[in-house]
Formats: structure tokens, C-alpha cells, sequence
């Protein structure tokens, strides 16, 4: 053998070296942290929402999702149902002012309830949550896809035959089952399953070139998430035509169907319920965001009990502070980030997202169920970046965003009432790790075309890491 062939055959060693020890990594971490990190034992209360953590309760919800909540649906049918009357008042005014209803939806988001109907299919509890487990499949199956597409372009799988491959697609979508927003989503009865599964599928979807079916599942989300509708504005100043497309192609026609059905006006009085919320947010510690950060640290409410009907008191500095650093993030994912190299790249599709999501007011742990897909991608870029200096920081710096961001500690909650009360925002601290990782790991060439094939003319060449 030439000795140039021996380096290449050799070269994608240290990658797959690399594959396997970060499957051991995901796999000893969610044993170590999965089972270490959960409240004292006591006996099992449904309605217990510390208890919902437990290993035990999760196979139950996972085998029987019947047991599993209603977080999302209680308030979505009593909006549902009260629609179906005759009223002077509006929706929100009755449900979310006057009730005092958390229902925080827009009105797109009860269009599946009916539709369930329309086929002679109560939108019960159980039934919702039915839906919820075949979206997590959905959720957990497409990001192990989404891991091996990845591994085989950064070079970690090459000459490696279908056990290997079936290892990383097993691997992924267990880290992804167990990571514990996405845990949190499901157990609670939450939409949020039905969120992470359709912004997996549009990550696949970029991945492959896919735009158009990219812009159809963001606009799925958009009538769930309001603030996933920036994606137009980034669609704009990225010029990604097909994305939008496909965007425009499911929000219009989706948007006049919940106007006919619900009316102009109920569509106009979300806004009211919007603005009160972004004024107010929330201290409760599953509020992962810099409105929720600043209320723990004020005091401004009891961090550890959830207000059915009640959000934190307004503060002008809780306000003011989360609205410039909510500017500061969308300004850098819009523009800053579109000044890089890879513009346009799975990369900067992914930062919109996580973007958005942090800079709510409100976003709740299992509003962070989109980060398994992130996660995998910048570990496949490391493994594909060819300049490795500085790469120790970066794969420590990943290491602790997975970490804190897939794992309940019940022990920063020890601090609640004291000045540290700061680590209880562990996963918003996740999330900006991982944002700054976005920044500063470019979107590789690689990704952009299939495993062994040529760069396409005119593709950025792979960059290592930007510091």
C-alpha cells in the first residue's frame, strides 16, 4: 500500500474514536445524572410535578400515555369549548383576563382540536396525549436520523457498515428520549412535543436542501409559537425564497381558517394577552429565560410553586432589561450572525430557533426541547472541523450546555429564597452556551452536500472553529 493511501484510509480513525466516546459520554452521563439528580423518594402523586422527574413515572407516561397531564390541554379545550357558544366578549378577555385562565396560545393553536372533531374524535385528555406519544417517537426517531446524516458528512462513519450506523441512530434517539425538556413536555401533556418534533424534521429537512418542506414545518410551529414567526423576517434577509415559500404555503391558509372559524376579533385581543404577559413573565424556576432570572433574583415572587391564575408582579427593571437583551439576542441572530461565512447554513437556521426561544419572556424547560438536534450538529461539525486548535474549550464548552440542559437538579432549588438563587437558571445558561457555540462553529461544507461527494463551485470551504 502507498503510504498516502495508508494516511487516508486512516484519517477518519480519531473521528469514529471520537463517535465512540461521545456515545459513552451521553449514555454514562444519563445514568450518572438521570438517576442522582431526582427528589427524595415519597409517595407517588399524579399531580406532583417534582415527581414526574422519576425514572418510574416516566416509563408509565412513556408505556401508558393516558397517566401523563394536561398542562397544554386543560386550558386549550376550555378555550375550545367556550368558542363554540355565543358570546358578547372576546376569548381572551374571558378566558385569560376574566377567568384568569393560563391559556397563552394564539388561536391557530386550536385548529387541531378542530379538526379532531370534525372527524368525530374527542380532543379528550386521553386522546391528546395518545397524540403526544406518536409525536415523540416522531421527535426522537428523526433527530437519531438526524445524528447519523450528520456523523456520515463530518466523516465519522466512513467505511463503517449498518451495525455501526444502527449504533448512532440508537444512541442519539435515546440521548434524545431522555433528555429531560423533551421528558418534561411529554409527561406534563404538553404541545411542546409536537414543536420539537416538527423543528427536528425541518432541521432534517435544511440538511437535505429541503427548504420548502423546512418552511412548511416552521410554519407548523408558528401557529403553536408565535415567536417563531421572526423566521419570515430571517427568511427575508437571508433571501431563502423556497423556505419562505413553503412558510407562506401553511401559515396563510391556516391563518384564514382560524379567522373564519374564531374571528377577527379573538385574533386582535391575543395581542392584549401577549403584552401582559411580556410585561409580567414569571419567577417559578422552570422559567428559563432572563424575565425569569431577574424575577428569582428580585424576589418578586415565589420561585418554587406555579401560579395557576396569576403571573410575577410587574417590575420596570424586570421589564426594561428583559426587552433590550430580548432586542440584543433577535438584532445578533437577524444580522450579526447573517455576516458570517456559512449565512444561510444549518447552523444559522438553527440559532433563529434557539434564539427565539431564549429571548421570551417566558420559556419554560421544556421550551428547550429543541436543543437535541443543536447539540448533535455542533458535536458532528467539531468532529468535521479541520483546524482542531481551541477544539478542547469547545467540546468542554458542549459537554456542559448537554449536561445542564438535559438533567433536573433538584438541589439548585435549595437556594431559592437566598442571593445564589442564580442557579436555578442552569438551563437558560445551557442555552447560551449553546448559542455562543452557534456563533463561533461555522455550518461545515461538509453539511451542505451528501457523504463522498464532491464540494459543489462556489461552496465556502469547511472552516475550523471561529474564535
Amino acid at each position: 500500500m502507498k503510504p498516502g493511501l495508508a494516511a487516508d484510509a486512516a484519517a477518519p480513525r480519531p473521528r469514529h474514536r471520537a463517535l465512540i466516546a461521545m456515545a459513552i459520554f451521553l449514555l454514562a452521563s444519563m445514568l450518572f445524572f438521570g438517576f442522582l439528580t431526582q427528589p427524595a423518594d415519597r409517595p407517588l402523586d399524579p399531580g406532583d410535578r417534582e415527581n414526574l422527574v422519576k425514572f418510574d413515572v416516566i416509563l408509565r407516561t412513556l408505556i401508558h400515555p393516558s397517566l401523563a397531564m394536561g398542562d397544554s390541554w386543560g386550558p386549550m379545550t376550555d378555550a375550545h369549548e367556550w368558542l363554540k357558544g355565543q358570546h358578547s366578549t372576546t376569548l381572551y378577555q374571558e378566558i385569560f383576563f376574566d377567568r384568569r385562565i393560563k391559556f397563552q396560545y394564539p388561536p391557530t393553536a386550536l385548529l387541531p382540536l378542530a379538526l379532531l372533531e370534525a372527524v368525530h374524535l374527542p380532543p379528550s385528555l386521553g386522546v391528546l396525549n395518545h397524540i403526544n406519544q406518536v409525536a415523540l417517537f416522531l421527535c426522537v426517531v428523526a433527530t437519531g436520523v438526524l445524528g447519523l446524516s450528520l456523523a456520515s458528512r463530518a466523516g465519522a462513519l466512513q467505511a463503517k457498515g449498518p451495525v455501526a450506523r444502527a449504533l448512532v441512530v440508537a444512541t442519539v434517539a435515546v440521548a434524545s428520549l431522555f433528555f429531560y425538556p423533551v421528558l418534561w413536555s411529554y409527561t406534563t401533556g404538553q404541545i411542546q412535543v409536537w414543536i420539537d418534533a416538527c423543528f427536528v424534521l425541518a432541521c432534517l429537512a435544511w440538511l437535505h436542501g429541503r427548504r420548502p418542506a423546512a418552511g412548511m414545518l416552521i410554519g407548523l410551529v408558528c401557529m403553536l409559537k408565535p415567536p417563531f414567526g421572526l423566521y419570515l423576517l430571517w427568511g427575508l434577509l437571508r433571501r431563502q425564497w423556497r423556505f419562505l415559500l413553503g412558510w407562506i404555503a401553511t401559515v396563510v391558509p391556516l391563518g384564514l381558517a382560524s379567522l373564519f372559524l374564531y374571528g377577527l376579533r379573538n385574533h386582535l385581543d391575543y395581542l392584549a394577552a401577549l403584552s401582559y404577559m411580556s410585561r409580567r413573565g414569571e419567577s417559578f424556576f422552570p422559567n428559563q429565560s432572563v424575565n425569569g432570572l431577574l424575577n428569582r433574583l428580585l424576589q418578586n415572587g415565589d420561585n418554587l410553586t406555579f401560579e395557576l391564575h396569576d403571573f410575577a408582579p410587574y417590575q420596570p427593571v424586570v421589564y426594561g432589561a428583559t426587552l433590550l437583551t430580548s432586542i440584543l439576542l433577535i438584532a445578533g441572530a437577524l444580522f450579526l450572525r447573517g455576516r458570517q461565512a456559512d449565512r444561510g447554513g444549518l447552523h444559522d437556521f438553527m440559532t433563529a430557533a434557539l434564539t427565539f426561544t431564549i429571548a421570551s419572556p417566558i420559556a419554560w424547560t421544556h421550551h428547550y426541547g429543541i436543543l437535541p438536534p443543536i447539540l448533535v450538529s455542533l458535536a458532528a461539525a467539531l468532529l468535521a472541523a479541520p483546524d482542531r486548535r481551541g477544539s478542547v474549550a469547545l467540546w468542554l464548552t458542549l459537554a456542559a450546555a448537554y449536561v445542564l440542559s438535559a438533567n433536573y437538579f433538584a438541589a439548585a432549588n435549595l437556594v431559592a429564597a437566598t442571593p445564589f438563587n442564580f442557579v436555578q437558571s442552569y438551563v437558560l445558561l445551557a442555552g447560551l452556551l449553546t448559542l455562543w457555540l452557534l456563533y463561533r462553529v461555522p455550518t461545515p461544507a461538509s453539511f451542505a452536500r451528501r457523504p463522498g461527494a464532491p464540494a459543489e463551485p462556489g461552496m465556502p470551504v469547511a472552516a475550523g472553529p471561529s474564535w
